[in-house]
């Protein structure tokens, strides 16, 4: 009698034993399909890294002029700006990646050719400028802030006479706020304020020293974009820029008001992924 009553036990809990069991296993199971199923999910939401593309300037377009900007293959490597009025201009790199030299044509004839001097601390301290026929015509002498953007730029004749002096400083955003530029005739003043998004020509590598001659090089000093600058001279007007961006904060169109004239600029971009 005692016999069978501990072989129904035994019997009834091996039966409770195998639901418990399967009741584990299921929920186990259950456990893993819910993993497999979100944490996929998850990763795809997170940016894999070096995967958010920088954009540099492809074209400019005013009523009057369009300037195209030719880059080394699919990287941020300037190496022409052409524009519609004939000009075109080359930049060459060491093989260090610093500017060796620029050539300034007109009508695909040369004007001007450009050579930057390196120190020897591997630092571009003057660069000399020179005509078509290479002679000599004078150079520019280099300083820079601990920051190493370029806070200084003097400006030599071929006499070595010093001509024209540029001082420039920074805010810590890094834009420039105030320009001096001092001549053999006058002084001039400039400040200027700047909104919060991306400039430019931020991403364009040595830029302040490829476009210190150009007419964009107030804008190229700057990680922002202007939105007026003032002049401290008598007879000089200022300037209000207005913008249109992108999704990536890049300006694509602005409106620059100097005085009674209202000027409207065009913007394209080329995106490069860091590498």
């Amino acid at each position: 009698m005692n016999r069978k009553i501990m072989l129904s036990i035994r019997t009834r809990l091996q039966s409770v034993y195998l639901i418990a069991f399967c009741f584990i296993m299921l929920t186990y199971a259950c456990k893993k399909s819910e993993q497999h199923s979100v944490d996929p999910t998850k990763d795809k939401e997170k940016p894999g890294p070096g995967t958010v593309a920088v954009q540099v300037p492809s074209s400019i377009n005013s009523e009057l002029l369009r300037i195209e900007f030719n880059y080394e293959g699919e990287t941020n490597r300037l190496m022409e700006i052409s524009q519609s009025d004939g000009k075109l201009t080359k930049f060459f790199y060491r093989p260090d990646g610093l500017p060796l030299k620029q050539e300034h044509y007109k009508d695909k004839k040369l004007q001007q050719e450009i050579n930057y001097l390196i120190d020897k601390a591997g630092q571009i301290y003057k660069i000399y400028l020179f005509d078509s026929k290479s002679a000599p015509i004078g150079y520019y002498a280099i300083s820079y802030d601990d920051e190493k953007r370029i806070s200084a730029l003097k400006k030599h004749g071929p006499n070595n006479l010093l001509q024209e002096e540029e001082t420039i400083s920074y805010d810590h955003l890094g834009n420039a706020v105030s320009i001096s530029i001092v001549n053999t005739s006058k002084t001039t003043k400039m400040t200027g304020i700047y909104d919060d998004k991306l400039s430019i020509y931020r991403n364009i590598p040595y830029v302040q020293l490829l476009l210190f001659n150009q007419d964009q090089a107030r804008i190229s000093f700057s990680k922002s974009n202007p939105l007026g600058i003032d002049y401290s001279s008598p007879g000089s007007t200022g300037s209000i820029y207005t913008y249109e961006y992108n999704s990536d904060n890049y300006p694509t169109s602005f409106k620059r008001k100097q005085g009674t004239i209202t000027e409207t600029t065009k913007l394209t971009y080329k995106a490069i992924k860091p590498k």
